[in-house]
């Protein structure tokens, strides 16, 4: 690196810190928008309505929020006048003029004009409250799209969602939420705009506004009843969909029975808005925020606690950056009001959800009313593929659930009860961090993954961002025996001491005894200190110092079991914390979210029969090939006993999956169960081995989606979560992974994430997990046939997709939601003679449930095969030779199996997101420049390491043209690289191209002619296509 790339790089890193450090001094806070003049409006000739929507209300409201504390803690953002032209996005200049009209009117004349409209009152002093209303949500907004707020909510009055174009309807006058929209849309230019309406009534006033306009997604929950509820229209129902360009971005979910409660409106949003509000990806988002469908309310009738609107506020905090704005709508149950709005606002300033109930079965016709949503609106979103239709197969059987009202539900709880069991204190640290480098110290004679830079280089990007100054730093500790024991056995645990005083060379022949292991003499030391740790932040969270927290540690430990060491691993870390929480704090339900890419063996083993821990992994699977290559990684392996459905696998085949896969999978399996669950405490054994860019991996999880998951998960168990490196092996991903997460524990906004879809393979995982949950879980009830609806829909979303493909700014999301990569169907079909075998695995039917289960909707056929398995080779003369490859943690067991083509064996591996790299190269880095030009004779791929003469694994520098070992040799193209700089480096076994300075694969045009040279030396051909 010259002295001008030397000063770049320091600017860069300078530039990091002090974004960093700007974030630290200047945080922004959540605004809120209050004002006695929005008490002027009442009604002054004694209606019935003039007693629901009160003065009273907002006084009741502003008298909680300060018992609570919550006032002092929000930025007070002042009320002010909507302008002509603004209150003209949405209503018409002969509207305005008549509503301004009624500060001079008389008595009589207001009661006359009242009367022309339906539920409505007027006062002289209603046109000057109802501009406010208007134009201080306008202002909020304002704030919160430009940076200066975090989010906001406005405590206004009169209500605005059913306001029409030139229509006062249902107490409401100027439409708030859809002038603010119109506002956004037209000062900030954009493009992507949700509104969320969860007031009892449906905003028909939106509807209408924005039914033509695919700018503005609008997301309404409220009660029908069959037509019957207010505002009694056949537009609220499901089927109404938007018009014209706008079909599909209006999207009802209409209740038609009374009673509904938190399990009904979770399931809503965690089955229709919450995966349609991913896909479609808002700039902004705004609320309609009606509190009348909570408990007590007179109107309602419905029994949402104040406890799930923090949850639901939550949720939505995941989205636009956090960019949220809520603007009060109806509520008329005083008490109920002004505790949901409390709950809305502590949540938006960062404190924990408050712990909900475990989740009861939805009600049937609740279940009826999502699955009718979902049928009208799945052909214009991507998302909403785990229901198949009656016209798909209509040999389906499916068996429906008991029904809700069948089910003998717990009461619901008087709001009073509700409230005791709310812990309003906050503790002292949000977050806690440890870190110890001695646990450095653990390391291997050669060159491993598992390398001890992946922590140092984890924490120096904390200290980078400023996270370490903003989390507790914890004093690091050894776990003693009694604690390692509540996991393993001590003949075990003795063993593994027993290395401390092992020569290397025994060390060296021990090793080999287990699976993917290395040892050295600090190895016990480092492995006690990596539990103790975790255990130290166990204590800081469970003994309320702290909301949650981070442990930077090594060596990883969800492949040990309970006395073997495997994968890395020598205690289970996250197993003996969740054992610990129980014993110490009484956690009652400890949930564990294991993301790395491998299977948690270790865990899994461990708590097969405990229904106290509901343990979950997603990871790579490949039908079993894929490490640590048992089939208790499939979908089918439920748990034991009284641990059946407590066991939850959500296996990965062939196609490479990302944030869009990964989200899916939260959105229709682990937060629906977990909320069910309802644990205490979350652990996640955090591996980023499925970040972009693992070597091992092969996924594209980016840091974003790993920020979002730790979103998701902070909801439960009362912001509980302690996040637990595992495995991870890029060490630019870890870090930033890593990285993100402590952010997002901090209470840092989520970033944009712009996930896509998710491909077959992943949507017929899903389906396979669900049904094989779905009788131990009764959450998992929305994966059913829909009713097929009319040929004319199919029509419009072909519309609907061809006009986002025009390049119109609103619809470009669309774009990247139907393109796809090209086809290799003439690949497979050129090599469909090849054939795989498998044999049934021994252990088939360990803790499994039926196999008899539907396969996903409009999946491929994918022909089963058993892990465990060898793969064979066709021979010349028809015979099949068996060759097995134990390739350990960094692939996969490949053992034996049944006869198929390429394509059974590959699945649909010709989807939609496939490249055909193990591994997604980066494209370009900056060290491509110092490549220099192939010697004049070409490469030679049989010449020996330069220093010891092996051949097995060599590499040529890119910049020198040595050819020395690789990492698994003597390391010698590693020191090569440390001690001259040189950071480009070619396989001569795979041809791959590799560079130290980026920790990555690279695939550029720049170094094409040295893949080609080595091409030829290797197989005396050119490169096909050159």
């Amino acid at each position: 690196m010259d002295e001008q790339d030397k000063g770049k790089s320091a600017s860069v890193t300078k530039k990091k810190q002090e974004v960093g450090k700007k974030r630290i001094e200047d945080p922004k806070g959540t605004g809120i928008v209050k004002d006695e003049r929005f008490l002027l409006h009442c009604c002054p000739f004694g209606s019935e309505h003039g007693k629901s929507e009160c003065p009273e209300r907002l006084t009741k409201i502003h008298k909680k929020l300060k018992d609570y504390g919550l006032l002092d803690r929000c930025v007070q953002v002042q009320a002010r006048l909507a302008s002509n032209e603004e209150l003209l996005f949405c209503h018409s200049q002969d509207y305005v003029n008549k509503m301004r009209s009624t500060a001079t009117m008389a008595l009589d004349q207001i009661q006359e004009l009242s009367n022309t409209y339906d539920s409505i009152f007027i006062c002289k002093d209603t046109f000057v409250t109802a501009c406010l209303a208007a134009g201080s949500l306008i202002g909020l907004t304002a704030k919160v799209v430009s940076g200066e707020l975090k989010n906001g909510i406005a405590i206004v009055r009169p209500p605005g969602h059913h306001a029409q174009e030139s229509i006062a309807n249902g107490y409401c006058i100027f439409n708030n939420v859809a002038i603010a929209a119109r506002f956004a849309k037209e000062k900030f230019n954009l493009e992507r705009i949700l509104i969320v309406d969860f007031d009892v009534h449906h905003g028909q006033g939106i509807q209408y506004l924005f039914e033509y306009d695919p700018s503005v997604l609008y997301c309404s929950i409220h009660r029908y009843d069959n037509k019957e509820y207010y505002p009694r229209l056949v537009d609220s129902n499901s089927e109404h969909i938007g018009q014209g360009r706008g079909q599909g971005y209006n999207i009802n979910i209409p209740w038609n029975a009374a009673g509904f409660g938190d399990t009904e409106y979770l399931a809503a949003f965690q089955q229709v808005i919450l995966p349609v509000a991913y896909e479609f990806n808002p700039q902004l988002v705004l609320v309609s925020c009606g509190m009348d469908a909570a408990i007590g309310d007179p109107k309602g009738e419905f029994n949402v606690s104040p406890a799930c609107y923090a949850h639901i506020t939550s949720m939505l905090m995941g989205l636009a950056d956090g960019k949220i704005c809520f603007s009060l709508e109806g509520g008329y149950c005083l008490e109920s009001l002004a505790e949901g709005i409390a709950m809305v606002t502590r949540t938006l300033l960062g404190d924990s959800c408050p712990l909900l109930q475990p989740q009861q079965q939805p009600h049937e016709s609740a279940v009826e009313s999502i699955l009718e949503t979902i049928a009208n609106i799945k052909p214009f979103w991507k998302c909403l593929q785990f229901q198949g239709s009656i016209k798909d197969d209509a040999n389906f059987s499916e068996e429906k659930p008991t029904s809700g009202s069948d089910m003998n539900p717990e009461p619901v709880s008087t709001l009073a009860n509700m409230m005791a069991e709310i812990k309003l204190a906050v503790p002292e640290h949000r977050t806690c961090l440890v870190y110890d480098e001695k646990m450095k110290l653990h390391k291997s004679a050669f060159c491993h993954p598992e390398c001890p830079e992946r922590i140092s280089r984890i924490f120096e990007k904390h200290h980078e961002l400023g996270l370490v100054d903003r989390c507790r730093r914890l004093p690091s500790r050894y776990a003693i025996h009694k604690e390692i024991e509540l996991c393993h056995n001590l003949d075990y645990i003795l063993s593994i001491e027993k290395t401390k005083t092992t020569s290397f060379r025994e060390l060296s022949k021990l090793q080999e005894d287990y699976n993917s292991i290395y040892l050295h003499q600090e190895t016990y030391d480092s492995a006690c200190l990596a539990v103790g740790c975790v255990l130290s932040v166990v204590d800081n969270v469970l003994g309320g110092k702290c909301v949650n927290g981070t442990a930077i540690v090594r060596p990883p430990g969800h492949h040990a079991e309970v006395d073997d060491a495997c994968g890395f691993c020598f205690f289970n870390t996250v197993a003996i914390a969740a054992k610990y929480a129980q014993q110490f704090y009484a956690a009652k339900r400890v949930l564990i979210i294991d993301w790395d890419i491998h299977h948690g063996n270790g865990t899994q083993n461990m708590f097969v029969k405990d229904p106290s821990i509901l343990y979950v992994s997603l990871h790579r699977y490949d039908k079993g090939f894929f490490f640590p290559g048992s089939s208790r990684g499939d979908a089918n392996k439920v748990g034991l006993e009284k641990g059946a459905g407590f066991n939850i696998n959500i296996p990965w085949n062939w196609s490479k999956m990302g944030d869009a896969e990964y989200l899916a999978a939260f959105q229709q399996i682990i937060m629906p169960v977990a909320y069910e669950y309802a644990p205490d405490l979350v652990l996640v054994s955090a591996g980023f081995d499925a970040a972009l860019g693992d070597p091992l991996g092969g996924y594209s999880i980016t840091p974003e989606g790993y920020a979002h998951f730790t979103h998701m998960l902070s909801s439960l168990a009362n912001g509980r979560v302690i996040i637990v490196l595992e495995g991870g092996y890029n060490l630019t991903s870890i870090s930033n992974s890593m990285a993100r997460c402590t952010q997002t524990l901090l209470g840092d906004p989520c970033p944009i994430l712009n996930a896509g879809r998710p491909n077959q393979d992943a949507i017929t995982s899903i389906w396979d997990a669900l049904q094989c949950q779905r009788p131990y879980w009764k959450c998992l009830q929305f994966q059913r046939l829909l009713p097929y609806k009319p040929s004319s829909q199919d029509n419009q979303s072909e519309d609907f997709q061809d006009s986002a493909a025009g390049g119109d700014s609103t619809t470009r999301h669309l774009m990247a939601a139907s393109a796809s990569d090209t086809s290799v169907d003439d690949l497979i079909q050129s090599t469909s003679e090849m054939s795989v075998s498998s044999t049934a695995c021994p252990d088939d039917s360990f803790y499994s449930c039926s196999s008899d289960m539907p396969q996903s909707p409009e999946a491929a056929e994918i022909k089963n095969q058993s892990p465990d398995e060898s793969l064979h080779k066709t021979q010349p003369d028809g015979s099949s030779k068996e060759v097995e490859e134990d390739l350990g943690a960094v692939g996969g067991e490949v053992k034996s199996g049944t006869v198929g083509t390429v394509k059974d064996f590959l699945g649909n591996v010709a989807g939609d997101d496939l490249q055909l790299f193990a591994v997604v190269p980066l494209t370009w880095c900056p060290h491509l420049e110092a490549v220099t030009p192939l010697p004049e004779d070409g490469l030679h791929v049989d010449e020996p390491c330069l220093e010891c003469g092996d051949r097995k694994e060599n590499w040529v520098c890119l910049e020198c043209y040595k050819v020395l070992c690789g990492r698994y040799v003597e390391c010698h193209m590693v020191k090569h690289g440390e001690e001259s700089g040189h950071n480009m480096v070619l396989s001569y076994a795979d041809l791959s191209v590799w560079c130290y300075g980026c920790d990555s694969y690279v695939h550029n045009q720049i170094v094409i002619p040295m893949k080609r040279a080595a091409h030829i030396s290797k197989f005396g051909e050119d490169i096909p296509g050159y």
